[in-house]
């Protein structure tokens, strides 16, 4: 019995559709960042690592910089739910000192997207009303409300400072500077 010539081919369509192609390459794009850094990421690597043609990222993205400041804005997004979290579960009395914690999980376990974040350029160069800009204000909130809500005459210069020990934590660890653990870096600021 001879088969029907058109029911062996495969339908290519099933090949390389991936339903939410953005969702995909944002994820593929900080697989690849958190593996190699975002200095190694170019438009035909994510293409091919997300097994797409090499035009299909440039549906969803105008070039290199517009996917970079996709990824770092998801991650602004979900660092500023990690320290709202870590604000709201517990004690009001402890809520810097998790906060502060929760900070230095989110850079120890992402440093490369930790870097492309903060460290980059991204959110400097910027527009004022972008996406990017919007998420990076919205993650330092958290910070600046708990430093002010614990002590109302502090400032956004005390809660600069704060933020700056912590950055500065992250970076130095993340650079091999210090070894000591989070728990033991936390006692150390005092929060």
């Amino acid at each position: 019995m001879k088969r029907n010539a058109v029911s062996q081919r495969p339908d290519r369509r099933k090949s390389y559709h991936h339903g939410d192609l953005r969702k995909v390459l944002l994820d593929t794009a900080r697989e690849e960042i958190s593996a190699r850094g975002a200095q190694s990421l170019s438009m035909a690597s994510l293409a091919r690592r997300a097994g797409v043609a090499q035009s299909a990222p440039y549906r969803h993205f105008t070039d290199r910089e517009d996917l970079l400041a996709a990824v770092a804005t998801d991650g602004f997004e979900q660092f500023t739910e990690i320290l709202l979290e870590a604000a709201s579960s517990g004690d009001k009395a402890e809520a810097m000192k998790r906060m502060a914690g929760a900070y230095l999980v989110f850079g120890e376990k992402n440093v490369e997207l930790y870097r492309l974040m903060f460290a980059s350029g991204l959110v400097p160069g910027s527009a004022p009303d972008s996406a990017l800009q919007r998420a990076a204000i919205a993650s330092f909130q958290p910070l600046l409300d708990r430093v002010t809500a614990s002590s109302p005459e502090s400032s956004l210069t005390s809660a600069h400072v704060k933020w700056g020990q912590l950055h500065g934590l992250v970076m130095l660890k993340a650079d091999g500077f210090i070894e000591d653990s989070i728990d033991a870096l936390i006692q150390s600021l005092g929060f």
